[in-house]
């Protein structure tokens, strides 16, 4: 008897194991039939604040700078500055021997004197060269499809790969009414069509550190809106002439979402509707979402 109450239990267990692993194989093919269509996402949430939108540039320092010799040429008697000096209009630079003096038309710093004491001059050539940094000023090159975007009295910040981690600020006083051929180290690319609008700006603040001919970067803030409903870059779906968003919502569950854009900054944009602060969208995998589709999200 005891022998087939042994016997019966072991067959329950049996039984009971079996099932069991029924039940989860079920489940397993279950799951992955429920989470076939499961794409993992990052997501971020959309929030109110400022959006900018600049236009980038590249351009270079110019200031006011003198070459200064005399037309009869001669020798040099004496020099009474030397490279790097501090000038001052109407200060005396240098003298020649029959008399003539060589005087500063302006402020500025000695940058260059291409003659010694007791050299000759040549006629006409530049003895001494006199640059004055403080009214040095950006000339930049905004593309024809940017120039719609920009105008005189704009904000720009002022870059440059010598200063990476510094910013300077500048604003722009002149932009030329006709386009021109973009031009690269002074001379025009002929390898391409492509039209430009120089504009000059004025630095806002200390610039010491940009010498004349220093290539820079500028950014220009064509517009800036407060309180904006600000969505990623990231997010957006361009599709017949329309864009739109993956909303997350219940469950995990996409919508597809039409929405109207207003600024455009390089990171962000304005939604003027379609979506609501506070809502979270997708924001990687774009190309593998669906309307209705469910997702897994990355933390």
């Amino acid at each position: 008897m005891k022998i087939q109450n042994l016997n019966f239990k072991t067959k329950n267990l049996l039984w009971m194991i079996l099932a069991v692993g029924i039940i989860l194989v079920a489940g397993n093919i279950f799951v992955r039939w429920w989470n076939r269509d499961v794409v993992s996402v990052k997501v971020a949430q959309i929030t109110r604040g400022t959006i900018e939108t600049l236009v980038s540039a590249s351009g270079f320092v110019d200031a006011p700078v003198y070459e200064l010799g005399t037309k009869m040429g001669g020798k040099v008697a004496d020099w009474k500055v030397k490279e790097g000096d501090r000038v001052w209009k109407g200060e005396t630079l240098g003298e020649f021997d029959d008399t003539t003096r060589i005087v500063s038309p302006s402020d500025g710093i000695v940058g260059k004197i291409n003659f010694l004491v007791g050299e000759t001059v040549i006629p006409a050539s530049p003895a001494i060269v006199i640059v004055n940094y403080e009214r040095s000023w950006i000339e930049a090159q905004i593309d024809e499809i940017d120039i719609a975007g920009v105008k005189v009295g704009d904000t720009v910040m002022i870059t440059s790969d010598v200063y990476p981690d510094k910013i300077f600020l500048g604003e722009i006083y002149w932009i030329a009414p006709l386009a021109e051929l973009r031009k690269v180290g002074g001379r025009v690319k002929m390898d391409e069509e492509s039209y430009v609008f120089p504009c000059k700006i004025r630095f806002l603040g200390g610039h010491a550190e940009l010498k004349v001919n220093m290539s820079v970067n500028v950014d220009i803030t064509s517009a800036r809106k407060e309180n904006a409903l600000i969505v990623p870059r990231e997010a957006l779906i361009s599709r017949d002439d329309n864009s739109y968003v993956f909303v997350v919502g219940k469950y995990a569950r996409l919508t597809e979402t039409k929405i109207a854009i207003g600024l455009r900054s390089y990171t962000s944009l304005e939604a003027l509707s379609g979506v609501n602060e506070g809502n979270v969208v997708a924001v990687s995998n774009i190309n593998k979402l669906k309307n209705k589709g469910r997702v897994k999200i990355e933390r």
